[in-house]
């Protein structure tokens, strides 16, 4: 059983480095500090890598200043392992991380179905509400210790990929998990208003400009909004103010599809999609060659924003035509 091959590898291993996506979310973040802290803790080394930029939302984590967004192993003593953590793709860590892959064995872990299975070591289970969860798994098996703050970057991790524990992938284990981490000392209080509740004033004027987007197609089952790199500017607002505004499209009532589109660059353009009851919106994604989940899925696409939404909406109207709505 791969869990407990990475298990034996945790345990006998001395120093290991850890990865997860650019751009991190709070699973991302919540799974990379868990595992180093359990491992320092044991008394093994760890590297913790991220890309970043890492969201002002988990500046309070500890851990968080522990991370590093750029690194050269050459220069260190030899790594026992690399987990890549929440990543379907290798692409998906950066323009920084090709250094690190030299490192063998490289563990893949993951919960999106469209995972690539990268790894020389692949963990994917798309039945877990969150790489976090499987995290917990993984810390329990190899006999590593638990604390509060591992406890509370787990619960981050969960709390995150199920939205407050509202999403279809909230499972009876993620509350037994998310409820043992409270027995631990964490407060749901505390990690709500940090990372879900807290708005800035720049977000919400972002929020303002995007709403004023709006666009409903296909009979009322498609939502879209848009962000441009001038809405940023004009409400001084960063990439990660905009984290979750593709779930006010999914909110109207008759919506199957929430779509948000993010420019990136020159014609260039990142699709995150939301669906409600029954569209497979990684399917959708990755039809454009991007992935996710069910649920929640994204892609990028090169084009004039114009024609890049129209090939994306006869997609869409494509699938919604093939299905039971």
């Amino acid at each position: 059983m791969i869990l407990n091959d990475i298990a034996d590898i945790l345990k006998r291993g001395k120093r290991f480095f850890l990865a997860s996506h650019k751009d991190p979310d709070g699973d991302a973040i919540g799974s990379l500090l868990a595992l180093g802290e359990a491992l320092t803790l044991s008394g093994k080394e760890v590297v913790l890598f991220n890309e970043g930029p890492i969201p002002d939302s988990m500046s309070f984590l500890v851990g968080i200043e522990n991370i590093v967004n750029s690194f050269n192993p050459k220069s260190e003593p030899e790594f026992d392992a690399l987990f890549i953590l929440d990543c379907g793709k290798l692409e998906r860590l950066g323009g920084n991380s090709f250094r690190i892959f030299d490192i063998k064995p490289l563990i893949n872990i993951d919960h999106h179905e469209s995972n690539s299975q990268f790894g020389d070591l692949n963990l994917v289970d798309a039945n877990s509400s969150s790489v976090g969860e499987i995290i917990y798994r993984l810390i329990k098996l190899a006999n590593l210790p638990m604390s509060e703050n591992i406890a509370e970057n787990i619960f981050v991790a969960i709390q995150t990929d199920t939205g407050s524990f509202r999403y279809g992938n909230t499972t009876k284990e993620a509350f037994a998990i998310a409820g043992e981490m409270v027995g631990w000392g964490v407060s749901p209080w505390k990690i709500s208003r940090k990372v879900m509740d807290e708005y800035s004033l720049k977000k919400l004027r972002l929020l303002e400009l995007t709403l004023k987007t709006l666009e409903i197609c296909h009979a009322g089952k498609v939502g879209l909004i848009t962000i441009t790199q001038q809405m940023f500017s004009k409400a001084k607002a960063d990439n990660f103010d905009s984290e979750r505004f593709v779930d006010y499209p999914r909110f109207i009532s008759g919506v199957e599809i929430g779509v948000l589109i993010k420019e990136l660059g020159k014609d260039y353009y990142k699709f995150s999609l939301r669906s409600n009851d029954w569209v497979n919106v990684a399917d959708l994604a990755f039809h454009f060659g991007g992935g996710g989940h069910p649920r929640a899925a994204a892609f990028t696409k090169h084009g004039v924003l114009d024609s890049v939404k129209q090939e994306f909406l006869d997609k869409a109207h494509e699938v919604l035509g093939n299905g039971n709505s």
